[in-house]
């Protein structure tokens, strides 16, 4: 499934930190390299400031891995050597709307 930009823009508001790890010289680390890429966009760090992207390079031959902690306290984990960046964002922003979905219901927003 496909999201417009503005809703994956919107969605990254619900995302507290991005911690990847990885070994760049590893061919397994392909995927969380192009992630690492993708949350640094611009649209992202504007619409949420207070993202905490953290990035650790690896001299060791460990598998890499991409985890995101959500402001509900969630906390979802990708070994990323088996998954294409495609399908982690999709996992990601399927967890944000639900997140979101939460918030509605509560009559809740992110944006106070």
């Amino acid at each position: 499934m496909k999201l417009a930009k503005d809703v994956t823009t919107h969605l990254f508001k619900y995302i507290k930190v991005v911690d990847i790890r990885f070994n760049p010289f590893d061919g397994r680390s392909k995927s969380v390299k192009e992630l690492l890429r993708q949350v640094q966009a611009t649209r992202y760090s504007k619409a949420n400031p207070k993202l905490e992207i953290k990035k650790q390079i690896l001299a060791t031959a460990d598998a890499p891995f991409a985890t995101f902690q959500f402001v509900d306290g969630s906390e979802r984990k990708f070994d990323s050597q088996e998954l294409q960046v495609k399908e982690i964002l999709s996992e990601v922003f399927q967890h944000a709307t639900n997140i979101d979905n939460e918030y509605e219901i509560e009559g809740k927003s992110i944006d106070e």
